[in-house]
């Protein structure tokens, strides 16, 4: 697939400068994969882009209490001190910055306040699921600076239209909001990996309460008389709710049906989508989850909860499960249906790759991303960029 529209010259001296602010693994997160895979995608060599890194002290989420926060404040600093250099010395046409909520969104801002100061277009990009909640907990005066650092950016990126309407809805500027949903690089399957006779189950996201794995623990539990044939995986950052987690899976006498394997990346990511027959995300809150594109895009049968930009991605029945957020007895229902139904796991992954093949692939938000450069640096309307 080839950008229709975008004509970008092969001199680098003639590229536009894009400085970029966001997360790269370690820790490993949504934003995090995010902005990893941009980094290996054609934009690259479409623009001079310059990346840089929103965490310098990885050992920050590592701590707790009054060590990580002081750890978090000298992060921030050292992040911005870098930033405005980079806008001195570098000049970029644009600023691309990736943000969430709570304090990480005040600093994101700042960047893109600065950059901003200094001539730069700026692009924020909103990825946390938790927006609503994060908005909803501010009083009125800090509700005002949120909207105000949201609507002096160029564009403001969000991940779904149901994102898209509720940012209209609590003032941003509706011209400036363009919807750019996450994708994944396709994975090849043509080399088969041998699976085992039981049944894979995978849970690979955070281990935190808002992505029900304390439910889904729960409905491993209901199960375990009638699924002993599965093995469930539940891999991600052993963070204090792994070890919570871990502790629960000892306490319920269910680790010989549990795999707990920490982080996965790379060849053994793939291996672990690779020999998974279901995923399993039955979240509270999200943007639009990666590891649910990924699954996807492996053919997977997944389960998962109408939040976020979900709605966009799953037709419930033609190419996942939906079960409703915090529903244990849904959530053991549905992992029993397709653990029972082979046939019905197999017309679920083709349909999700399918899915994922056809709207949510780096080939095409590559061409997107390009475009909305393009049309930002030259100040053209956005309002019908989505």
């Amino acid at each position: 697939m080839k950008c229709k529209y975008v004509m970008i010259s092969d001199s680098e001296s003639e590229k536009f400068r894009i400085l970029m602010n966001g997360p790269l693994p370690p820790p490993y997160g949504g934003m995090q994969i995010y902005c990893q895979d941009f980094l290996r995608s054609s934009l690259m060599t479409q623009f001079n882009v310059r990346f840089c890194r929103a965490i310098l002290l990885p050992s920050v989420f590592e701590t707790h209490g009054l060590v990580r926060f002081v750890l978090r404040c000298l992060n921030s600093f050292l992040i911005t001190l870098v930033w405005v250099s980079q806008l001195l010395f570098y000049r970029p046409h644009i600023a691309h910055v990736h943000t969430n909520s709570y304090s990480g969104f005040y600093i994101k801002g700042l960047l893109a306040v600065l950059a901003r100061l200094n001539g730069a277009k700026t692009i924020l990009h909103i990825h946390g699921g938790a927006f609503k909640q994060f908005y909803d907990s501010m009083p009125g005066f800090m509700r005002a600076l949120i909207k105000w650092m949201i609507n002096i950016n160029s564009a403001v990126i969000v991940l779904s239209k149901e994102w898209k309407q509720y940012f209209v809805s609590i003032g941003a500027n509706t011209n400036k909001l363009v919807v750019l949903t996450n994708s994944v690089f396709i994975p090849d399957l043509m080399e088969k990996t041998e699976k085992s006779n039981k049944v894979n189950i995978l849970f690979l996201n955070r281990f935190d309460k808002e992505k029900g794995i304390y439910e889904l623990v729960e409905a491993i539990d209901r199960n375990r008389n009638e699924t002993c044939s599965c093995r469930y995986i539940l891999a991600g950052p052993k963070t204090y709710h792994w070890q919570a987690i871990s502790e629960k899976v000892r306490q319920l006498n269910l680790n010989e049906y549990v795999e707990m394997p920490g982080v996965v990346f790379g060849d053994a990511k793939d291996e672990i989508y690779k020999k998974a027959d279901i995923y399993v995300l039955p979240s509270y809150i999200e943007g639009m989850p990666i590891g649910l594109l990924e699954a996807m895009s492996y053919g997977l049968a997944c389960i998962t909860t109408p939040v976020g930009g979900i709605p966009d991605i799953v037709d419930n029945g033609q190419n996942a499960l939906l079960v409703k957020t915090g529903d244990v007895g849904a959530l053991a229902e549905s992992l029993r249906k397709l653990i029972f139904d082979s046939e019905l796991r197999k017309r679920l992954g083709k349909e999700a790759r399918a899915t994922v093949v056809a709207k949510y692939n780096w080939q095409q938000r590559t061409c997107e991303i390009a475009q909305l450069y393009l049309n930002v640096i030259e100040g053209k309307n956005l309002s019908h960029s989505d």
